[in-house]
């Protein structure tokens, strides 16, 4: 009888003996995992209570419950006189220490959550020149742009074709689009001066199509055309053969500030005293499609054109409350609505870069002290939703994928990529952390093979690698 009671109760100090050796095993891979985190991953190699990893807390907590629930099980047995455990038990346990850290690891990386890392970069070109933009004129390729010149990168980041600015004559500016793979740049033969020389590139293989010597030109693809606006003409060039497809001139009183283009459509903005207006011509034939004038009352001091299908521009006057806005214009020209600048739902700042996708706007904003993401409807300049970042900076914009954008934000230690619906704004996942990234002041990013991205530094300096792939973190 005695024996038969013995037997539940070795069975019992047995499993409890196993159980012990399991949460040892999952107790040492969470102080490994710890230690690692406070003394390698955090800022200054030592990490303090706001700026550990993500999954520190949980760590910290996890590691003594682990060991302690250890020692718990380990002392069962040996208190009830049990003695030492058979060899076989010993063996089983070790093998189940051993499989033990495998769901221990699943639970440390659901609680530390997506992380994504350095694949590879390209070293900082020297000597440094302030960069200037940068075309994406398909998936896989990516065309940089610095004063000195023209680098095209391949899909794994590596450099392709180059093509030098001319001696003591600056890159300056970059049209906005590439229309079959053909980009338009300006030099200037002063600082003052940009857009004395006018060259399209074919971006497949850097080969200059053609070149056209000007003023201060301002430059732009529309379709098949080039527009290119001088002091007095906005002319239509073939795009791959540069011979002139028509000319509209410009009023003595009038200067060209902005051009643009789609694929029906040239636009350009011209200020004529206090007044400005916007014009659309043909882009094949230059024949005028309509002309409004854009409701400001004084000089301007900065319009861009933010999209050309609709037209969206940023307006801003110099008088102290004069308009600064971004205008909303219908296929007439007509103005059916405007997001302005500052007002009671935050500032729209103009770095990062405006994100324009459907009919959607996507812009950082800022609250108070408390920065945000906020998605305008270009149909009627409605707020359609607001994202707080809170103390966190708002660095980036980029479509990530089918009805999303992703937001690159910086806090004080972190950098995060969050993924938000366009529709609602809300997190798709959990933000991912990005470790390790040498981001300038300014930068653009791009999806790159499925779960991966591509930085591209446009900080002033140039001394930071040009172009960087990130891709999720497996393992440590």
């Amino acid at each position: 009888m005695d024996m038969e009671r013995s037997r539940p109760a070795r069975l019992l100090g047995h499993l409890a003996f196993t159980a012990a050796a399991a949460f040892a095993a999952v107790a040492a891979l969470y102080l490994i995992l710890l230690a690692k985190l406070v003394f390698t991953d955090g800022p200054g190699r030592v990490c303090g209570i706001d700026s550990c990893p993500r999954g520190t807390g949980g760590l910290a907590l996890l590691a003594p419950l682990c060991a302690a629930a250890a020692w718990l099980l380990w002392r069962t047995p040996r208190k009830r006189g049990h003695g030492r455990a058979p060899v076989h038990v010993r063996v089983i346990a070790v093998c189940v220490a051993l499989a033990a850290p495998a769901p221990g690891w699943l639970g440390f990386e659901y609680a530390r959550g997506p992380h994504m890392d350095l694949s590879g970069w390209q070293e900082a070109v020297h000597p440094a020149a302030a960069p200037v933009g940068v075309w994406a004129p398909r998936p896989g390729m990516l065309v940089r742009a610095r004063t000195d010149g023209l680098v095209a990168y391949n899909g794994e980041g590596r450099r392709g074709w180059r093509l030098p600015a001319p001696e003591r004559t600056p890159l300056c500016a970059l049209s906005r689009t590439t229309p079959s793979g053909i980009g338009l740049l300006t030099y200037g033969e002063s600082p003052g001066a940009c857009g004395s020389q006018v060259v399209a590139v074919d971006l497949a293989d850097g080969h200059v199509e053609w070149t056209r010597d000007a003023g201060r030109a301002l430059v732009a693809a529309a379709g098949a055309s080039a527009v290119v606006a001088d002091r007095d003409t906005v002319t239509g060039l073939d795009l791959r053969s540069g011979t002139e497809r028509w000319r509209v001139p410009i009023p003595a009183d009038c200067t060209v500030k902005a051009v643009d283009g789609s694929e029906r459509h040239a636009l350009y903005v011209e200020e004529c005293g206090d007044a400005a207006r916007i014009t659309a011509v043909d882009s094949r034939t230059g024949t005028r499609a309509w002309q409004s004038a854009l409701p400001t009352a004084s000089r301007l001091r900065e319009v861009r054109v933010l999209s050309a299908v609709p037209p969206v521009l940023r307006v801003t006057e110099t008088a102290e409350r004069g308009m600064d806005a971004v205008l909303l214009l219908d296929d007439t020209g007509r103005v059916r609505g405007s997001v302005p600048a500052s007002g009671p739902d935050g500032d729209l700042l103009s770095e990062p870069s405006p994100l324009l996708t459907g009919d959607t706007l996507v812009t950082a904003v800022k609250q108070g002290k408390k920065n945000g993401v906020s998605a305008y409807s270009l149909t009627d300049g409605r707020r359609l939703w607001q994202a707080g970042a809170g103390d966190e900076e708002v660095r980036g914009l980029a479509p990530t994928g089918p009805g999303e954008v992703g937001v690159v934000t910086s806090g004080r230690w972190w950098t995060y990529l969050t993924h938000r619906g366009l529709a609602d704004g809300r997190g798709r996942a959990e933000p991912t952390v990005l470790r390790d990234l040498p981001l300038g002041e300014r930068f653009a990013f791009y999806p790159g093979p499925p779960g991966s991205y591509v930085f591209v530094n446009l900080d002033r300096k140039g001394l930071l690698p040009p172009i960087f792939d990130m891709d999720p973190v497996f393992g440590w």
